[in-house]
């Protein structure tokens, strides 16, 4: 359907469900519920993290402990754009 459309994961801030190579078919919608896993344009770029909302602040959380959540707040949550919610993944061998 024309509302879902796929990401390659590059990457391992999601492992270890998610592994870089990984096909992830994505579901457009502008808002996910708190703990859901999105596609998220910061800036341009793209990012798949677990999106967490706080009073005034937008975390965004990686799977893996070597990562940094991302937070924003204030002025920054207008760099951030949920594009959808992850619906499935499938290890990718290509």
């Amino acid at each position: 359907p024309s509302n879902y459309f796929y990401l390659v994961v590059r990457g391992d801030s999601m492992e270890p469900r998610i592994h870089d190579g990984d096909l992830v078919a994505i579901r457009s919608q502008p808002e996910v519920e708190n703990g859901e896993i999105a596609a998220v344009r910061i800036d341009g770029e793209a990012t798949l993290k677990r999106v967490y909302y706080n009073p005034g602040t937008l975390t965004l959380m990686p799977a893996n402990p070597a990562y940094a959540p991302m937070i924003y707040a204030g002025p920054q949550l207008e760099e951030v754009h949920i594009e959808g919610k992850a619906v499935g993944w499938t290890h990718w061998v290509g």
